[in-house]
């Protein structure tokens, strides 16, 4: 029974891993490339160090809360040098309410994974209003109608599969449920509507894929920070 009990919490955490960008199922992404076909296109401006508790206080670049932390970049993947994330480690007690921390050189924004992951820091990829993240995803799959200990086979086998990368966007606003939103077709066309020249170059694309779609949300930043 105790060994039972250990499997399904194990269950429940690796499929919790995967639930964040499931949750809302208006927001779909389009295409699912994997971390080997995502690229760097921005070098960001370095900030201020610090702890952000709010989206506003990203945007002033005024960071409030007094704690020590460090961060270790992570790579994408093993053969992709990108900074996706960032795994911080705060010296004593986690302050709460986080929207964000800065090392100096980058943002990492904190996304709360699942129901056992809090703590899980993606990096901007982009100056601006809303800048993106590339939100890495473990295909885990749970096969229904098993014993636990073949489910935790299962999870397990598919964990080791290369994972999936979702293109998000920052909210305009703090939120500390849910902090980004799928950058869909649908949401990067809306931000481009106060450009009309970059959103007829935007619908002239062959493909809206993630690189698509991150570089015309480079671009609609650049001319909100030079407004």
């Amino acid at each position: 029974m105790y060994l039972k009990s250990i499997l399904a919490f194990l269950l429940a955490a690796l499929f919790s891993l995967s639930s964040y960008s499931q949750s809302d199922t208006t927001d779909t992404d389009e295409d699912t490339d994997t971390t080997a076909q995502v690229i760097q296109l921005n070098t960001t401006t370095p900030r201020k160090a610090g702890v952000y508790k709010t989206y506003e206080e990203y945007l002033n670049d005024s960071p409030s809360v007094d704690a020590e932390f460090t961060v270790k970049p992570l790579q994408i993947s093993r053969n992709n040098p990108l900074i996706a994330e960032g795994d911080v480690d705060y010296k004593g007690t986690r302050p709460k309410k986080i929207w964000g921390v800065s090392d100096g050189k980058n943002v990492y924004i904190r996304v709360s994974v699942g129901q056992f992951f809090k703590n899980h820091y993606f990096r901007l990829q982009c100056d601006g209003p809303v800048p993106y993240i590339f939100y890495i995803e473990k295909p885990v799959f749970i096969a229904p109608g098993l014993g636990l200990a073949a489910m935790a086979a299962v999870a397990t086998t598919s964990a080791t599969l290369p994972p999936f990368v979702s293109l998000m966007v920052v909210r305009e606003k703090t939120n500390y449920l849910k902090p980004v939103l799928m950058a869909t077709n649908k949401r990067v066309r809306n931000f481009l509507k106060a450009y009309p020249d970059l959103l007829e170059a935007y619908d002239s694309e062959v493909k809206h894929n993630k690189a698509t779609r991150a570089k015309y949300l480079t671009a609609y930043n650049k001319r909100v920070i030079q407004k």
